[in-house]
């Protein structure tokens, strides 16, 4: 993502801008962009051509230095990370709650010793902290490059040395990218996470740029007098902009597209350029670096702090971005690599390394001595205890108290499960209670466990799978399989309800609309079973995940049990959609009706004496809310809801 001094290319330099404009697009979610973050391929094409000629030339002439091509990197790398990951700590002790502080401390100092893509893969649960709760999430991408920075001059020596041949370090080459390329084809469907966040399904992307370099002679032939190669590139990375999405499998067959369009954008070695040659688009180009380390922190705040689907404000945050990127530039960028080019070599090292090590060690300081600084920070704060009970609480509720209550792995099925791992006592009495769909069905169990007649109720649940015939999920590649399972169970047992139920405000209105239109008609269409059936809409959903919102209101005052304040503005409508598919095919009931009034959405109830959150995260139901809501449900139903007793509001 940096400027090379020596041997500049004004067609590589405007093509990190288009790489970056991409990315900004898709984070700031501008309308037509859901393919944006294709920017990131571009960003790894450009740096595998770039590091492959750094090695390679000075390796032909004998004079490569690994050691210096480590400096050469981390003095372009760090001073801007280690800047933002010191401000970003500096910001976070006075605006964020101890909560969030301390998970920012995690991945400052994930960031800074670059294995941040690990942490964000071992993360990336279905009952994760949403994307913007996690301000140096982008970071995952400086850590993969890092990655192969470490890697790729040691394979290309090992290489040069054995072979001793001029198509040596090419053979080896080629076997790296297709290994990566099958790799990452295959891991893209069977583990989605693992394939985004991890090196050897990226490698091939950098390998696809240094592969450029080393038949160069033969790119520039092909280049040569092909004046519509930049167009077509740039094309061919518009498209995949524009086409793919968010569930698009990443980064498999499908990133072929972007990856070749940079490729034919940096094919010819004259650096010559018709498109992006202009003032603007060079310096985006030379400030790309630093635009994409500050505009994901914009986003989040935005998120957090605004409407993030406000144009003037997503206007307005663009243009902080590439101000902040320039500022870095100017400011953290050229002086610090002036700076460094002052040592030699093994000095020169040890001051980028306490560039990063600094702030890392203060980020572990503040990560793994939590209690001590909360309290320096917030020294006699009435409700300081309250906001250290909602940590404990939504630590409990993700690593264990979630499993039996939604029943995970037996009736709530992880995303490598298909139907078959269903497990008997999941299937109630014929003519029961069904309860389809994905986790926002699995958290009324516990409610129907305790209204319903024992045995009555079965749970066909699946993680991230809504009850949506004929739709696809590509992140979840057993969900077709797993509803029309469930639709076939349902004509042969008969239950006398049928409750669906899904995360709506997660999926796409598109998506919604043709899949419940699907699953009502084939429900409708067995003349031999017509049960009630039952659409549940919108939970209350924020912005944010409720224990944390919680804490971060219990410290300025806000202590209200109900508010507006932090809710997902798109729940409403999706509520609104749902009672509109449900018209004259089936019974609608809203959560949120049973749930919020004028003065908003309930927000905590309160069990012997103690504040709880009505949700773990930003949605999902703990057991008194999800009887809570299941009594409303039956009531509505004309049943006879539990009389057990609940925590109060």
């Amino acid at each position: 993502m940096r400027q090379e001094e020596a041997g500049f290319r004004p067609d590589i330099n405007g093509l990190r801008a288009v790489a970056v404009i991409a990315v900004v697009l898709f984070h700031f979610r501008v309308a037509g962009f859901g393919g944006g973050f294709v920017g990131v391929d571009v960003f790894f094409v450009i740096s595998g051509y770039l590091m492959t000629r750094i090695i390679l030339g000075p390796l032909a002439a004998a004079r490569f230095s690994v050691f210096g091509f480590y400096l050469a990197r981390a003095r372009r790398i760090f001073p801007a990370l280690a800047a933002l990951c010191a401000l970003l700590l500096l910001f976070g002790w006075f605006a964020l709650s101890p909560m969030d502080y301390k998970l920012l401390a995690k991945h400052a100092g994930a960031s800074l010793l670059f294995f941040s893509n690990q942490v964000y893969w071992k993360e990336s649960g279905y009952f994760d902290a949403d994307a913007h709760e996690k301000w140096l999430l982008h970071t995952w991408s400086l850590s993969v490059e890092w990655q192969f920075y470490l890697l790729y001059p040691l394979l290309i020596v090992a290489a040069h040395r054995l072979f001793r041949q001029p198509g040596g370090v090419a053979g080896a080459l080629w076997a790296v990218f297709l290994a990566s390329l099958a790799w990452s084809a295959w891991l893209a469907f069977a583990n989605p996470a693992k394939a985004f966040f991890l090196l050897p399904t990226r490698a091939w992307e950098m390998l696809a740029g240094g592969l450029i370099f080393v038949h160069q002679g033969a790119c520039n032939r092909l280049a040569r007098g092909h004046r519509w190669l930049e167009p077509a590139g740039l094309a061919a990375i518009l498209t995949a902009s524009l086409i793919y999405t968010a569930d698009t499998p990443w980064p498999g067959l499908a990133a072929l597209l972007p990856v070749a369009g940079a490729m034919l954008v940096i094919l010819d070695s004259s650096g010559r350029t018709r498109l992006l040659g202009g003032v603007a688009m060079q310096g985006i180009g030379r400030w790309s670096y630093s635009i994409y380390l500050w505009h994901w922190p914009v986003v989040v705040w935005l998120h957090q702090s605004q409407s993030p689907r406000n144009g003037a404000w997503i206007a307005a945050c663009m243009a902080v971005s590439i101000l902040l990127g320039w500022i870095s530039f100017r400011l953290v960028e050229v002086p610090a690599r002036r700076f460094v080019s002052r040592f030699r070599v093994a000095p020169a090292l040890v001051v980028c390394a306490t560039m990063v090590l600094l702030p890392f060690a203060a980020a572990a300081l503040f990560h793994y001595n939590t209690d001590r600084l909360t309290q320096l920070r917030f020294r006699d704060h009435p409700r300081l205890a309250d906001v250290r009970a909602l940590e404990l609480f939504q630590a409990r509720y993700f690593s264990e108290l979630y499993k039996p209550l939604y029943r995970k792995e037996v009736c709530f099925l992880k995303p490598e499960q298909s139907h078959a791992a269903f497990a008997p006592e999941c299937t109630g009495q014929q003519g029961g209670i069904v309860l389809w769909g994905d986790s926002h069905a699995a958290h009324l169990w516990h409610g129907l466990k305790m209204n319903a007649q024992p045995g009555t109720v079965t749970q066909s649940t699946a993680s991230g799978c809504p009850p949506l015939l004929n739709e696809t999920f590509a992140k979840r590649p057993h969900c077709p399989a797993i509803n029309d399972w469930v639709l076939r169970t349902i004509r042969e047992t008969r239950p006398s309800i049928v409750i669906l139920a899904g995360s709506w405000v997660k999926n796409d209105e598109q998506v919604i609309r043709r899949g419940l239109t699907a699953t009502l008609s084939r429900l409708q269409t067995d003349s031999r079973s017509q049960p009630r059936i039952v659409l549940v809409g919108s939970v209350p959903a924020w912005r944010r995940p409720l224990p944390r919102l919680l804490a971060s209101d219990f410290l300025v005052g806000d202590e209200q049990a109900r508010s507006r304040n932090g809710l997902d503005k798109d729940m409403h409508g999706r509520d609104a959609l749902i009672q509109e598919l449900a018209s004259g095919r089936a019974e609608f009931f809203s959560p949120i009706s049973a749930t919020c009034n004028d003065d908003g959405c309930l927000r905590y109830l309160v069990r012997d004496g103690e504040r709880v959150p009505f949700a773990f995260d930003y949605g999902h139901l703990i057991e008194e809310s999800s009887v809570m809501v299941v009594d409303a449900l039956f009531r509505q139903l004309g049943e006879t809801p539990s009389s057990k007793t609940v925590a109060k509001p």
